[in-house]
């Protein structure tokens, strides 16, 4: 009785064992499988891994046109600078010569110019002294074509006609005597040598009228217009002379003015010249734009890829230095496609750097790329867009090319009812949760989500706090 009795107990409390075991072990899965709406801060972050740069660099290069330069002096790899130091320094001899050469003939040319400039003003004085003497001329045989036209020429002809008109007065009263001396002889009265006299006084008479009745008609007629023609064309002279004057001033004086043009433009060409060689011998010094890190840069340099170091020849154009300033750094990275929404302008984020994992920086989201780019071209890849931080303060540890971790609060909800995002479900209505109503039973119940992030998402409307949900289709359980 007892022994049957002990075999009892033992047989039921191996049953009760199990059914015990058995409770817990489905209490375990009930706990792996279900979760609780819980009113808790909900933060949505953005972690990604961006590279540090500064905000602004420069790339300094040889100016020098050609390949004349030639590095005599280099700042050591890795030197802090300020800015208007000096970093390199190309060979300014042969740009010294070059300059003292064009400044030798400027100096020439302008005083070239200056004698072309006195010649100028000696042709204008010899060209102002001819036209007055052709206009004196002019004004002279002016006032002589106008007294002989007006004076002397009429009051010549006053005279010979005067002159004439006596002759023929006295010729006339002559031949009156001697006629009266015939009619005398005629009556009787003959007087032989009175008569001869009164005709040899009668011809002289006759012979002087004649005289000044030919000088009178020659000049009226001939010497009169031939002296007032000359005259004329005295003036008519005299005009042409201060025309010409005029004109060969002007050609003259043109021609000693484009003498000097042309020496003028041949010393603005030097000049021109000179300023572009003292621009090449300042650009043999290359200083510091601002603060920053030298950097050498490495290319391809006689043949082999490597630094640049004394005594190298540079090219126009050919990189030397890379001076990053460090006072200012920026974080370039990229963002998926799917976050682009939750980011804007002005966001702050939480920069912390490999090589100094115990610091953290603030930084500010500065710029968005409007372009999205792949990995590798073809559908189906992840796109991404180029954002850049840029950090507030400066640590001088800090250097171009460090790998760094952004973390940006993207949204933010305080207070709100949250479940797990396994927890949530969609069909073509929309977002639902398997809501638990009893032991083992579940209702599908129609929510209304907000933000999330990798493993927890807002619910708006639909459960309360305390709820239990099923992160597992129940028909799967």
């Amino acid at each position: 009785m007892k022994k049957s009795t002990i075999i009892l107990l033992g047989f039921a409390a191996i049953l009760l064992a199990g059914v015990y075991f058995s409770g817990r072990g489905k209490g375990r899965e009930d706990a792996v499988a279900e979760a609780e709406a819980k009113r808790q801060d909900l933060n949505v972050e953005i972690n990604v891994v961006g590279e540090l740069d500064a905000a602004q660099s420069h790339m300094l290069s040889s100016e020098i046109q050609g390949t004349d330069g030639k590095i005599i002096y280099l700042v050591d790899d890795g030197t802090r600078v300020r800015k208007g130091e000096t970093l390199v320094k190309l060979d300014p001899l042969p740009f010294q010569k070059q300059v003292e050469g064009l400044e030798a003939e400027v100096q020439e040319l302008k005083a070239a110019v200056e004698a072309a400039r006195q010649m100028v003003a000696f042709e204008e004085n010899q060209v102002k002294q001819e036209i007055s003497t052709a206009e004196y001329n002019l004004n002279v045989a002016g006032l002589e074509l106008r007294q002989f036209e007006e004076g002397d020429g009429p009051l010549k002809i006053s005279m010979l006609q005067e002159e004439r008109q006596k002759a023929r007065l006295e010729l006339k009263r002559y031949e009156a005597f001697y006629n009266d001396l015939q009619q005398l002889k005629k009556e009787g009265f003959d007087n032989k040598s009175e008569i001869t006299a009164a005709e040899e006084r009668v011809a002289v008479l006759r012979e002087q009228y004649r005289e000044a009745d030919g000088r009178f008609e020659s000049y009226k007629k001939h010497v009169f217009p031939a002296l007032l023609e000359s005259a004329r064309a005295k003036q008519q002279n005299a005009m042409l002379m201060l025309e010409q004057s005029r004109q060969g001033g002007v050609h003259k004086v043109a021609k000693a003015q484009a003498t000097l043009g042309q020496i003028a433009g041949k010393v603005a060409a030097k000049e021109s010249a000179l300023g572009q060689a003292q621009l090449e011998l300042k650009r043999t010094v290359i200083a510091a734009p601002f603060d920053g890190i030298v950097i050498h840069y490495e290319t391809f340099r006689d043949g082999e890829k490597r630094k640049p170091r004394e005594g190298d020849s540079v090219f126009m154009g050919q990189p030397i230095l890379y001076l990053p300033d460090i006072s200012k750094m920026i974080v370039k990275t990229r963002i998926r496609e799917v976050d682009l929404f939750k980011l804007a302008l002005g966001q702050k984020g939480t920069v912390r750097v490999d090589a100094y994992p115990d610091s953290s920086f603030l930084g500010d989201l500065t710029f968005i790329g409007a372009l999205a780019t792949s990995e590798s071209p073809g559908s189906g890849q992840e796109k991404y867009f180029q954002v850049i931080f840029t950090l507030k303060d400066e640590d001088k540890r800090l250097r171009p090319g460090m790998t760094c971790r952004i973390s940006i609060t993207a949204q933010s909800a305080s207070q709100t009812i949250v479940v797990p995002t396994q927890a949530v479900f969609a069909d073509v209505d929309g977002d639902f949760c398997y809501v638990r109503t009893g032991w083992g039973t579940y209702e599908k119940r129609r929510i209304k989500t907000g933000i999330q992030n990798e493993d927890e998402i807002q619910i708006l409307e639909g459960l309360e706090p305390g709820e239990k949900v099923s992160m597992i289709e129940p028909a799967a359980r």
